[in-house]
């Protein structure tokens, strides 16, 4: 006898809950009327649902983070559900789904966020397409892992940005092609991607110290806007550099607000502000002498999942052992470090910093 796949849908607000109110969008609509505006999905899969907060992604926090994770880890550890469903304002839901990839270890079914660029109620909604194919991709796919389905896409949590505000195809991945495509069928590009496992268990590891800086280099930058971070209580830094990571040097010279940092055990982590690159420390003396000063390499990882990163390395390390951070951010957990960046080159960036 055919029994039909679980599928948890998880509600959490967003643009694809909204209607139109005097102060403009805001989510109002709850997660099992938002489903029933959607009939087609139970011609995939059965569905339980359940909404544990109703936002505009932009006023998540990291605490909600881990209240969103904590719920999905009930799910996985689930036999009977086949996978999950998170739906969320598109602002910060990158933000969400490589938290998640992050916070929990050991993923063993897909963890599908999903949303909406025009509300369901809308003409010209993508609400309904969004939500069919996260079902489907949460109840029939070989995926282990914390995934956006968006625009007839499925992309990896910790390699996606948000890259278009109005357009319906909003989130881009930094790799060069998706997991899959959703059309008639739905087809997996990527080989590498982390299949079902029952057998493996999945465990919390998601305790956060949320307290890490980003910021933007920019000409004209003082280095006392570094310096002054743990005076407004920042632990942590993740500096979004020129080109390979490069920062000035010369007259506002950036490398030296880096040692002082470095000097009081604050972590810097040096990432790229382009969409698509990585850092690379040697190779031009303006980024050098910042991984010189103590910065941390963020490889090829996102400002945004690097964010995420340091605080759970800040988490990790009570005693602020810059070192012990280092080899975290450099240890692959979710698919978030290019697997072509080598041990032997995180270690090159270490040695650096000695």
């Amino acid at each position: 006898m055919y029994v039909a796949p679980l599928v948890s849908i998880i509600g959490t607000g967003g643009t694809i809950s909204s209607s139109w109110s005097n102060e403009g969008f805001k989510p109002d609509i709850a997660i099992d009327k938002l489903v029933n505006l959607v009939p087609d999905l139970s011609r995939v899969a059965d569905i339980k649902v359940r909404e544990i907060m109703r936002k505009d992604s932009s006023n998540m926090s990291p605490g909600d983070w881990q209240t969103i994770a904590k719920e999905i880890l009930k799910d996985l550890k689930n036999p009977r559900v086949e996978g999950i469903v998170v739906t969320h304002g598109t602002d910060t839901m990158a933000y969400t789904a490589s938290a998640v990839a992050i916070m929990i270890r050991n993923i063993n079914k897909p963890v599908v966020f999903t949303g909406s660029q025009v509300p369901i109620g809308e003409i010209g909604t993508d609400a309904k397409r969004n939500l069919l194919d996260a079902v489907r991709v949460a109840s029939q796919e070989n995926i282990a892992e914390s995934i956006i389905v968006f625009d007839s896409r499925i992309l990896r949590g910790v390699r996606t940005i948000k890259l278009r505000e109005y357009d319906l195809n909003a989130f881009e991945t930094v790799d060069p092609m998706p997991i899959g495509e959703i059309a008639r069928r739905i087809y997996i590009l990527d080989t590498s991607v982390r299949n079902r496992d029952s057998n493996v268990k999945p465990y919390w590891d998601g305790e956060l110290v949320p307290k890490v800086a980003l910021i933007r280099v920019f000409p004209g930058i003082r280095p006392s806007l570094l310096t002054s971070l743990p005076d407004h209580g920042f632990e942590g830094l993740v500096i979004e550099g020129y080109g390979a990571g490069n920062v000035p040097i010369h007259k506002e010279d950036l490398t030296t607000a880096v040692k002082t940092l470095y000097d009081q055990g604050i972590p810097i982590v040096m990432t790229t502000q382009c969409v698509f690159g990585r850092t690379e420390p040697l190779l031009y003396q303006t980024g050098k002498k910042a991984f010189e000063a103590g910065a941390i390499s963020g490889h090829d990882m996102i400002s945004e999942v690097s964010v995420i990163k340091l605080m759970w390395a800040l988490a990790k390390t009570p005693d602020r052992d810059i070192e012990k951070i280092r080899t975290l951010m450099y240890t692959n957990l979710a698919g978030e470090i290019n697997p072509g960046i080598t041990d032997e080159t995180s270690l090159h960036f270490s040695n650096l910093a000695r």
